[in-house]
């Protein structure tokens, strides 16, 4: 028979246990990801998705992400956010207690001129967000984040067009 104190210690135990791989994956780079994964295809003419995967530590935080389309200025060779419609605002990505949590976007685009193209990518921003107290009062704070620029090589991003399509750019003709 297990005493009350003997149960506690077991289950806070078996809950360290059950969390560690989650928060050791945490660290990995290979759970942190933003890729092109729809560019100017025949089912989505004139867009472009991207998808982005961020680590869980086991912990009850909140991860969210914001995705940006940016194109580049040829004429300078720098990058700079697309104005209008093209940020996602903050998507809750899920729970911090599942290793990784993917979520994505879909910019749609007017056209270019004929003869024209735009060059465009994804900016994605991820915070890490949890409960705690400020000056005595419960408040979410962001605890953690980083921001990732898009990046081929993935492997069959959820969604893509065509299936298992990831890039780093995407060009709209």
């Amino acid at each position: 028979m297990i005493s009350r104190r003997g149960a506690l210690s077991l289950a806070l135990f078996a809950t360290a246990v059950l969390a560690q791989p989650a928060a050791a994956l945490a660290g990995k780079s290979s759970k942190l990801w933003a890729t092109v994964n729809i560019c100017d295809t025949l089912r989505y003419p004139n867009q472009m998705g991207v998808r982005a995967s961020m680590p869980g530590d086991g912990s009850r935080k909140r991860m969210y992400m914001r995705f940006r389309a940016q194109f580049l200025d040829t004429s300078t060779n720098r990058w700079h956010n697309v104005k209008g419609t093209a940020d996602s605002g903050w998507v809750l990505a899920g729970s911090a207690r599942y290793v990784s949590r993917e979520a994505g976007w879909t910019f749609s685009f007017k056209p270019p001129a004929a003869g024209a193209a735009f060059t465009l990518r994804g900016a994605v921003n991820f915070q890490w967000r949890a409960r705690k107290r400020v000056n005595g009062k419960l408040r979410t704070v962001v605890v953690r984040r980083t921001q990732l620029i898009t990046q081929g090589g993935q492997k069959s991003p959820v969604g893509a067009d065509p299936p298992g399509y990831s890039a780093g750019t995407c060009q709209i003709q």
